[in-house]
């Protein structure tokens, strides 16, 4: 008998919401969503009449040396997506991208998968609806990250795009494809950057910053202006120009954005030394992974669970203190389940946000970052275990 996807209902839900979403509102939705496929440098275009670019913007190599310009076309659909759809999405990408990302909501029928992938001339990247809501889930879109153990839809997050929606103009179409030529595309100019907006989530993300820091630490201070702000009940939802981004990043934050391992590697080091702590949860839950993880960098959350309460434990078990306050003062009253809670909400998704770790609670894998665990070498990893030993016992 084949295993249900995890989570099935909520990604179920996930694609009827978007499906219901009215056009204008999913295209600020596909807008935010090429920042978490990994799209650097992003320009969503208007032209008149319908093509076949949607967007453009480069995917940036480990290295940070090899930049790939990528064409996008995004089709919010019911029913697969057909040869003719990709052909008509190859020519428009003619000759000024050797690179195309087709997304839909829908799935791609055999021909469409086949001809994506054998064109002697562009490669083609197909996202089906599927993948989208796997993507979705993974970084909490759409969903309440305060329910991740049975995940609930976050009404509010849809919401806020349908109220953004119903000011501004349509840039991503999503009516029966007409494409353009590969002329026609060249001369397709840039949507207006007060229309090429993404949300405060899809910033955050960019910055590597948690969204809630960025709203109380930045907006709520004044220190940082939005561009839209919208009322949804009793929250509100903010809206940036995309093209502030590098501006918000130069104004808050020190330093460039890492792109080569090598600047990656350096940052994680950086981060993981850090006694910056209110908790041990940190260094345990950092040891705990690195205890368990396969050559892959790879390891089951309930493993690193097993190991993160078994610290606790034998530290209790030594007469010595396990915490100072929270669930961990008594650990043996703490279960499996409520440490894997406790590791989601705090540390592990300050590990997220910095994607230093990935988390796909589809699998319930914990993965630290390809470009971090493929560049480290044994004499760095023993230096972290040291590392976190030393920032233990400096918080006991």
């Amino acid at each position: 008998m084949l295993t249900p996807p995890a989570h099935a209902d909520i990604r179920r839900q996930l694609k009827q919401r978007l499906l219901a979403l009215p056009p204008r509102a999913f295209e600020l939705f596909a807008g935010d969503l090429l920042i978490y496929i990994g799209l650097k440098h992003v320009a969503v275009t208007r032209y008149i009449g319908d093509g076949g670019i949607d967007a453009h913007g480069e995917l940036v190599a480990e290295s940070g040396f090899v930049r790939v310009p990528a064409g996008v076309q995004v089709k919010r659909h019911r029913h697969n997506v057909q040869r003719p759809d990709i052909d008509r999405f190859i020519g428009a990408l003619g000759g000024q991208f050797h690179h195309g990302i087709f997304i839909t909501t829908a799935g791609y029928a055999e021909q469409a998968r086949a001809k994506a992938v054998s064109s002697p001339f562009v490669r083609i990247d197909t996202l089906d609806g599927d993948q989208v809501v796997a993507l979705m889930v993974r970084h909490d879109l759409g969903i309440d990250a305060a329910a991740r153990s049975s995940p609930i839809l976050d009404e509010g997050y849809f919401l806020a795009f349908e109220a953004q929606a119903s000011t501004g103009i349509a840039l991503l179409r999503e009516t029966p494809a007409s494409y353009g030529s590969a002329a026609e595309e060249a001369n397709a100019t840039p949507a207006r950057p007060e229309d090429d907006l993404i949300s405060l989530q899809a910033l955050s993300y960019e910055l590597r910053m948690d969204a809630q820091t960025v709203r109380r630490n930045w907006i709520e201070s004044g220190k940082l202006q939005p561009d839209v702000a919208r009322s949804i009940g009793s929250r509100v939802a903010y809206f940036f120009r995309r093209d502030r981004i590098e501006t918000i990043r130069q104004q808050f934050q020190r330093g460039e954005q890492p792109t080569t391992s090598a600047e990656w590697r350096q940052e994680f080091l950086d981060f993981v030394r850090s006694r910056n702590l209110t908790k041990s949860y940190k260094p345990v839950m950092l040891k705990s992974l690195l205890r368990v993880v396969n050559r892959n960098g790879e390891a089951k959350l309930d493993d690193i669970a097993q190991e993160f309460r078994q610290f606790y434990l034998d530290r209790a078990e030594q007469g010595q203190i396990t915490e100072y306050s929270g669930a961990l003062t008594r650990p043996h009253d703490a279960n499996i389940y409520a440490i894997r809670q406790l590791l989601i909400k705090y540390p592990l998704d300050r590990f997220i946000i910095k994607q230093f770790i990935e988390y796909d609670p589809g699998t319930d894998i914990v993965r630290i970052a390809p470009i971090l665990w493929n560049d480290l070498r044994f004499y760095e990893l023993l230096d972290i275990h040291e590392s976190l030993t030393q920032q233990i016992d400096y918080y006991y």
